[in-house]
């Protein structure tokens, strides 16, 4: 079970729920580093988008919009209370539905990374479109600490089993750059998805659980001990990239 399934896929069927590389850490970092005010307009792209939405509009104030893929990803649609603060749309990153100029900050998560230059050239570039002059955005990916040779880039592969792409963090800077954003800023943070620590930040109680649904067969532990190993071994060229820039006024 699990052979045809992206990492982030496998961990899901485990029982995860954080599946961006950051985790929750990352996305609390890059809230907090795109200042949002209250009266402010967020949108969000990513993993569990409506989730994350209405998160940042509890903490911040800010209303959000998340962009989803499908019908039942929007998690507000049922509770009007809700609803007024936090709303989702489906649609696809490299098309945006929105019109331009509509909010004020987009925060864009495990996206870029899995797509293939085209789109997230693209994706960036509606990003530019759909925030106001002086807007900021904010991404989360998986990056190299270094540029790495090609037995990591195979090895990457091996745990993925699917489209993945990080860069340098110059690459990210120049993507951003190229479609238009400037003063960009940046952290690195770890890939949490195998760390104690970030596991019980993500999971809570549902780690142990994680574990156990790890060690039921052989098949499932090898892929988790494969993958955990090679986050661990190699971790001078895992890292995740929680960068900012802003659209000129």
């Amino acid at each position: 079970m699990g052979d045809e399934l992206t990492l982030p896929e496998f961990l899901a069927s485990l029982g995860k729920t954080e599946l961006k590389p950051g985790g929750s850490y990352a996305t609390g970092a890059l809230l907090r580093m795109l200042e949002l005010g209250r009266h402010e307009h967020l949108l969000v792209v990513g993993p569990h988008a409506g989730n994350t939405a209405l998160f940042a509009s509890m903490t911040t104030g800010a209303t959000t919009e998340a962009l989803v893929k499908e019908e039942g990803e929007k998690v507000t649609e049922g509770d009007p209370a809700l609803k007024r603060r936090s709303t989702a749309r489906v649609g696809k990153a490299e098309e945006m539905p929105f019109a331009d100029n509509r909010f004020d900050a987009a925060l864009i998560e495990a996206t870029l990374a899995y797509q293939t230059e085209p789109q997230r050239v693209a994706t960036l570039k509606e990003a530019f479109r759909v925030l106001n002059p002086g807007g900021r955005v904010g991404l989360h990916e998986l990056c190299w600490r270094q540029p790495p040779t090609p037995e990591v880039e195979q090895c990457l592969g091996a745990v993925w089993r699917g489209d993945i792409r990080p860069l340098v963090v110059r690459g990210w800077w120049d993507l951003l750059e190229e479609a238009g954003f400037q003063n960009v800023r940046n952290e690195l943070a770890v890939v949490s998805y195998f760390t104690r620590q970030g596991m019980t930040a993500d999971e809570g109680e549902q780690a142990v659980e994680i574990f156990h649904n790890a060690f039921e067969t052989p098949e499932r532990l090898q892929r988790f001990s494969q993958a955990y190993h090679e986050f661990a071994d190699n971790r001078r060229y895992y890292g995740v990239i929680i960068a900012t820039a802003v659209k000129p006024v």
